[in-house]
């Protein structure tokens, strides 16, 4: 959790007050009329989406950490030097909504800012912490994955991938 001066220890990771629901999350109630929701791709697509984040949460919740987080985290890594306006881009997410997640990512030591040259713009950095931190995260997200995912052979699992780019307008790839 953060105290006064929101410093973070190296190792500690991102620590948040615990804000775990005490209910679980069910898809589908025995007894209740869902109407045409049970006909609508949006609805089914939104329903899975919470099932997967409860399990997240529960994976990862403890060290702060939210499926946006770990995506701005990753992308961070992958692409050294992004600007704070490429990571909201990227994200589709405000810039000030990047500003907040990198001030959390700065206060936990896992990303610098570094100067562009412009005032106005940072690039972003992983440091140390950040990709030793990063490279758990990865393990515990792969695990989560694979366990959301346990129903669905290898070949579903990237035909889902597909048919859920699709409605995002994502090409499929060769």
């Amino acid at each position: 959790m953060f105290g006064s001066d929101n410093r973070h220890k190296a190792g500690e990771g991102i620590r948040l007050r615990n804000r775990s629901n005490p209910t679980s999350f069910n898809a589908r109630i025995e007894g209740i009329n869902y109407d045409i929701l049970e006909e609508l791709v949006g609805y089914a697509v939104r329903r899975a989406q919470l099932s997967i984040y409860e399990d997240f949460a529960a994976t990862l919740g403890a060290d702060g950490l939210t499926p946006q987080r770990f995506s701005s985290l990753v992308i961070i890594g992958s692409n050294p030097g992004i600007s704070q306006t490429r990571l909201a881009e990227v994200m589709g997410i405000a810039r000030s909504g990047v500003v907040s997640i990198i001030d959390t990512f700065e206060q936990a030591a896992l990303v610098e800012r570094q100067d562009s040259g412009d005032r106005r713009s940072y690039n972003l950095q992983l440091t140390k912490e950040g990709q030793r931190q990063l490279k758990k995260y990865k393990n515990a997200v792969k695990e989560h994955d694979d366990r959301i995912s346990q129903q669905l052979t290898e070949k579903e699992r990237q035909q889902l991938r597909e048919l859920l780019g699709k409605l995002c307008g994502v090409p499929p790839k060769e």
